[in-house]
């Protein structure tokens, strides 16, 4: 008896003592024509495949990967495909940081306290950090060009009707709305790099994390422009013609998949750690549920429930043969210390970008195009220096080049901590120590974390460094809510940022240099 299970996505597959884990049965034409398809399939992709015999039995686990490789389209064009990946790509950071010099109007559009920030900004990335991992996984089953087009009329929709929203609540509702949209496009639009320029991944990897990283830097610069032209509600309009472009060049260029039988909701139960997920998004909504009310004192069970919550994801993850957070990891020191600079060094980034525009607003007068115009100096040090830090990323060395970035953000942080008085030469230069401190760290931080874990597990490694960045910008809004409420001067916040800057510096001490990660 002859049966063929082909894991229902891509990746790495392993045999429990309950059997295969998240695989799927072919059917008999299925079956006849990707056997077919086998003897068709390069040399090292053949390498991949795997036999267990069990008496009459024999289970081939074969990766789609390998079934698909004869069938990858060579793109005869692909420059306006590539040009449509990554206008795609760029809208979820892109909307993450134009809001930032709005932020204050908004408080004043809506008639919220400050603590209505932390909603503001925690909901995008909460909606972000869950939708991510559920449709690069439905992008598996059902299709990848589907899902970037569902994503890219979920961004329309929300340009339109974000701007109408009657309240606070509505208007956070739609920017998780926005944030599905956006995050449902960037595993998908991946996918189709992978198969339609297989040679070139590792190229266009490069390019994406350098257009993420200057959308999320020139952002506020954006965002001012479009304010001053028009109003707030030009931050949201401008997705329509990016969202436009790119779902025409899609559809035009990109590369057409094989069909291939589409799986059901049983498949991507098996492959997703819905309790995990459930418990991480109810535990970040506790924690800001206590964080908002934490000046009036209101909420103070939530706290409570916060906890009680996280032991049970703690205990859920323990069990859980695919977890969302695979805790053993951290028990490694490198994946452990490359975790927490991550998590610091985001909190001081956005805690500056989504915290200085206010601050300098409700301070120094400056109008929301001035403020966002100023973080150009954060932003053009870290559009020119990014080349830099993707060459050092390249090296084996890890320890000294953190330690010079953690330097960079702590001199960097300590010339904003009087935002009310230094002089603008001093805030422009710490603006550009911390535009230096990131284009260093930022691939370096994705590089060591990926080196702490056998390279079998890249995928879900990736997926979880993504977490710890918003779970370190969902902080820094609490931050930034606490801190501007309860001093009319803004300066705990400089001096938080400040102090939890100075770790990065001296944290990476503790790292041992190694040539190769894990295997």
């Amino acid at each position: 008896m002859l049966r063929i299970f082909v894991p229902a996505g891509t990746g790495t597959f392993s045999r429990t003592r309950h059997g295969f884990s998240g695989y799927r049965q072919l059917s008999q034409p299925q079956l006849s024509h990707n056997l077919t398809k086998l003897g068709q399939c390069r040399p090292h992709r053949l390498g991949k495949v795997t036999m267990h015999r069990t008496h009459s039995l024999v289970i081939s686990a074969i990766t789609e990967e390998c079934l698909l490789d004869s069938q990858k389209p060579t793109l005869v064009n692909p420059g306006p495909f590539l040009v449509a990946v990554l206008i795609a790509v760029i809208l979820n950071p892109l909307n993450s940081s134009t809001i930032s010099v709005a932020l204050g109007v908004l408080l004043h559009h809506f008639q919220n306290g400050t603590a209505s920030v932390t909603w503001i900004i925690s909901g995008y990335y909460l909606g972000s950090a869950i939708a991510q991992p559920v449709f690069g996984r439905l992008g598996d089953l059902w299709g990848h060009r589907p899902l970037i087009y569902i994503g890219l009329a979920l961004i329309i929709l929300t340009a339109v009707f974000a701007p109408l929203s009657p309240t606070l609540t509505v208007f956070v509702i739609w920017r998780v709305i926005q944030a599905v949209g956006t995050s449902m496009i960037y595993p998908n639009a991946i996918a189709l790099v992978r198969y339609g320029l297989p040679d070139a991944v590792g190229r266009v990897l490069g390019w994406i994390g350098m257009a993420a990283g200057i959308a999320i830097a020139v952002g506020p610069t954006i965002g001012g422009v479009l304010m001053s032209v028009a109003s707030w509600h030009a931050i949201f309009w401008v997705n329509i013609p990016l969202a436009l472009v790119a779902g025409v060049l899609f559809f035009a260029y990109s590369p057409m998949l094989p069909s291939r039988p589409r799986g059901g909701f049983r498949q991507l139960g098996t492959l997703i750690d819905w309790p995990g997920l459930g418990l991480f998004a109810t535990t970040v909504s506790m924690g800001l549920v206590w964080a908002v009310g934490l000046e009036s004192g209101r909420n103070a069970l939530a706290i409570l429930y916060a906890g009680i919550l996280f032991v049970g994801l703690i205990a859920v993850e323990l069990k859980t043969a695919q977890p969302l957070i695979p805790l053993k990891w951290f028990l490694q020191p490198k994946f452990l210390i490359s975790s927490i600079l991550t998590t610091l060094s985001n909190i001081v980034m956005y805690g500056i970008l989504y915290g200085l525009p206010v601050s300098v607003q409700n301070l120094r007068h400056l109008s929301p195009k001035n403020s966002g115009l100023l973080l150009l100096a954060f932003a053009g040090v870290m559009t020119v220096a990014s080349p830099w830090g993707g060459h050092m990323a390249q090296k084996k060395a890890r320890r000294k080049p953190l330690i010079a970035a953690g330097v960079f953000l702590a001199a960097g942080t300590s010339l904003l901590l009087n935002i009310r008085s230094f002089p603008w030469a001093l805030i422009i230069m710490g603006l550009m120590l911390v535009g230096l401190s990131f284009a260093l760290s930022n691939v370096l931080l994705q590089q060591s974390v990926l080196e702490s874990v056998p390279a079998s597990e890249t995928g879900r490694a990736s997926g979880l460094f993504m977490l710890i960045r918003y779970l370190g910008t969902i902080i820094s809004s609490v931050l930034i809510a606490f801190s501007t409420s309860a001093s009319t001067h803004h300066l705990p916040l400089f001096f938080t940022l400040f102090a939890i800057a100075v770790v990065p510096a001296l944290l990476p001490l503790l790292m041992t240099e190694t040539a190769h990660g894990p295997s």
